[in-house]
């Protein structure tokens, strides 16, 4: 877990998507997507789905965050415990069947990460609670 930790201060030390190899009408298009319909922890853990977007994109998520009330400092620590649970199933487990991740991926990698022993009892209940600070809000 460790290894996994490191990994994720890595990620999140930028923000998410890239501008490169995307044509102007490609950004165009993904500045008018929308994300009111997604629950905001599937907003924050929509960089671990699809990683190949343009920064436009992830810039869209964020302002929808950001009228859920979310400020920088919050986003940046709801990234990190994104990926240390959700994105840690889908990228450390391999489990990428899935097209889209959200608050159930989340609580599915605290509880396996639980019974296989990387956290404890009371890390598995703080995890917990902090996922459902934000569980279906919109």
């Amino acid at each position: 877990m460790t290894f996994w930790t490191a990994k994720i201060e890595r990620i999140i030390s930028s923000p998410p998507g890239s501008d490169d190899g995307f044509s102007s009408e490609s950004i165009a298009r993904n500045a008018k997507v929308t994300f009111l319909k997604m629950s905001t922890w599937a907003i924050v853990c929509e960089e671990m789905v699809d990683t190949q977007r343009p920064r436009i994109y992830f810039g869209q998520a964020r302002d929808e965050l950001r009228r859920r009330g979310i400020d920088d400092v919050e986003y940046m620590a709801m990234r990190r415990f994104a990926w240390l649970t959700a994105g840690w199933l889908n990228f450390e487990m391999m489990l990428w069947d899935w097209c889209g991740l959200d608050e159930q991926d989340i609580y599915r990698a605290i509880d396996w990460q639980f019974t296989d022993g990387w956290i404890s009892a009371d890390e598995r209940d703080r995890r917990k609670e902090y996922a459902r600070r934000y569980d279906r809000a919109d």
